[in-house]
């Protein structure tokens, strides 16, 4: 597996759609609606149709492995044939060049050229760096000369990064998802080839991607010759993983009003959509319980005044009074809600969550991660040694 720099310098058809998702990321989070062209085989099809506000364009984009001026003005020529062809007379054409690293000098000439020889053709330059510069009709504001990648590339050997960040770790589940059962993680099953198709499944942003994709493989946890994304050194990184999150989290002991069936009131807070069971009851709902006598942990993505009183059934415990169950916010929430599952219509967290949120848990908590992992996670944790 390469590294970030190579992938975004890698040779035909990886690069080029390499440019049409960095394009498509560009124009998705200005406000543009993105229809792709997947699987295309006829010629005269464009790469996407963008629209906005009743504006929209045929594009075509094309990529080079060099952003030097005498690549990338005939390239863009060609781009501008294949775009009109496309265009016909529907929609007007926008053809865009893409490479590595382009200067403002060399897109400008770009630029320059498109308006002296294509006045009706809208045109673009974008590189992997930051990079992007655009002429035509409602094109304005996507303009910048920023070098994120590279400010990226500097801010990580400056400061150590976070490699089981919120979204990384819902990542993480999105990578190990095909190896587990949808009833005990909801997430996309697939494999990816590189960091822009992860991105799209898990549906991050672009950069997040490329970020856990390059720590990843500066740590060893990316196998280096499969054609996919594939993990490695699993008992090592599932270690690290379950380090990370024995940090301390905010919980509050709650107790209900009026007690009636705790299940009854515990289902009319969920209903909310603002909550899940977490820790020992979570694994008791997926059939894995292993602890009694603990109040059931109910994640909520913030605690605090507004949220508690969200829930008007219940207070809190007093002092040394027994809670019927007990708040806590998520300590990664687009981790734990975007992977929970649902046992009876109530929503849980996920295997994965469980068994992490458990193991550093005072009450027997150890003993309830050790049999999560020996009838569930051993087979995901040496999958790359079971499979060599």
């Amino acid at each position: 597996m390469v590294d970030l720099e190579l992938e975004l310098r890698s040779s035909g058809p990886a690069r080029e759609r390499q440019a049409e998702d960095l394009l498509a990321e560009i124009f998705g989070q200005a406000g543009w609606r993105v229809r792709r062209q997947p699987g295309r085989q006829e010629s005269s099809r464009p790469d996407m149709i963008i629209s906005r506000r009743g504006a929209s364009y045929v594009v075509e984009v094309k990529a080079s492995g060099e952003g030097r001026g005498d690549r990338l003005v005939p390239l863009w020529s060609q781009c501008y044939l294949e775009a009109a062809r496309a265009a016909g007379d529907h929609y007007p054409p926008l053809a865009v060049v893409a490479a590595p690293k382009v200067s403002s000098r060399v897109a400008n000439q770009v630029l320059d050229f498109a308006s002296k020889y294509a006045p009706d053709a809208a045109a673009g330059v974008i590189d992997f760096s930051g990079l992007r510069l655009f002429r035509g009709p409602h094109l304005g504001g996507l303009d910048s000369e920023g070098d994120c990648l590279s400010s990226l590339a500097q801010s990580m050997r400056n400061k150590p990064a976070d490699l089981f960040s919120d979204l990384n770790q819902w990542m993480l589940k999105v990578l190990l998802a095909p190896e587990l059962p949808d009833n005990l993680l909801s997430a996309p099953r697939g494999r990816y080839h590189n960091a822009s198709q992860l991105a799209r499944a898990a549906h991050v942003s672009v950069m997040s991607a490329f970020r856990l994709v390059q720590q990843l493989q500066r740590n060893g946890y990316l196998h280096e010759s499969k054609p996919y994304l594939s993990l490695v050194r699993r008992e090592d990184l599932f270690k690290h993983w379950q380090a990370a999150a024995a940090r301390r989290v905010k919980e509050a002991p709650m107790c209900f009003i009026l007690r009636g069936d705790p299940q009854v009131e515990l289902k009319r807070m969920f209903r909310s959509g603002r909550a899940c069971l977490g820790l020992f009851a979570a694994a008791d709902a997926l059939n894995f319980g292993f602890v009694e006598g603990v109040p059931p942990y109910v994640y909520v993505q913030r605690l605090g005044p507004a949220s508690i009183a969200a829930w008007r059934n219940i207070v809190p415990a007093d002092q040394g009074e027994q809670p019927d169950i007990i708040l806590r916010q998520a300590p990664a929430p687009q981790s734990v809600f975007r992977g929970l599952v649902r046992a009876d219509s109530v929503p849980v967290c996920d295997i994965l969550q469980v068994w992490l949120d458990v193991s550093s848990h005072p009450s027997r908590g150890r003993e309830q991660a050790d049999l999560i992992r020996d009838r569930v996670l051993e087979p995901v944790i040496q999958g790359d040694l079971i499979r060599g």
